[in-house]
């Protein structure tokens, strides 16, 4: 199996690489860092794996939600070069990823910061099936549904989230990432048709509906 996936929809930039048995990875805590780094770490990366993205049976970015200028360049390049090399392309989200790296608790529960004291949160099974199809709550919202589980949990989390719901935390997403696209390898679809997952409006367009005393996200 061979793959480039990427993700920028998340709080770190990342890069990873398989051919064959061979696995190459970049991690950067700064995603914002995407919009200079990504091209040069995937250039690099294809060139010490001794590939070309011709080589690659298929591309996979993460689909959000998260950073909605993330997610677009994530999307745009993963479209771009399946385009370009005539292969197929696959989606996975930032909750998705973050609930790969409690392997296989269940439940799990995967929470991350949406913003303006909103969160964005998942649940899956031990077999990463979703059991809570990713939503927005407020930081109460959240709180409240958690004391609702009586059942023993995973719960994971991202840096600007973690701390106050008392999360893990994880650090290094290889192999999370690895399991993650490749658990969707089967789904591989025409890159057009991957779509991102935006659960909440832009800023710009909730600060429009604020000026026009509209409500709602």
């Amino acid at each position: 199996m061979n793959y480039l996936a990427v993700d920028t929809a998340s709080e770190s930039l990342k890069v990873l690489v398989r051919l064959g048995d061979r696995y190459g990875y970049y991690q950067c805590s700064d995603f914002t860092a995407a919009s200079v780094r990504l091209m040069p770490e995937v250039d690099r990366l294809l060139r010490e794996a001794g590939a070309k993205p011709s080589d690659m049976d298929f591309f996979a970015c993460v689909t959000g939600p998260g950073s909605f200028t993330g997610i677009r360049i994530g999307m745009a390049t993963v479209k771009a070069l399946a385009y370009v090399c005539g292969k197929p392309a696959v989606g996975v989200t930032a909750l998705e990823l973050l609930a790969y790296t409690t392997n296989g608790e269940d439940p799990t529960v995967a929470v991350c910061d949406a913003s303006n004291g909103m969160r964005y949160i998942a649940v899956y099974d031990g077999k990463m099936r979703e059991l809570l199809s990713p939503k927005a709550l407020s930081s109460d919202e959240l709180a409240e549904f958690l004391s609702e589980i009586d059942e023993p949990y995973a719960l994971v989390a991202d840096s600007r989230t973690a701390v106050g719901i008392n999360a893990v935390c994880p650090s290094d997403f290889r192999n999370a990432f690895a399991a993650a696209v490749e658990a969707h390898a089967s789904e591989t679809r025409d890159a057009d048709m991957l779509q991102p997952l935006y659960i909440r409006k832009p800023q710009a367009e909730r600060d429009l509906d604020k000026k026009n005393g509209k409500t709602g996200d």
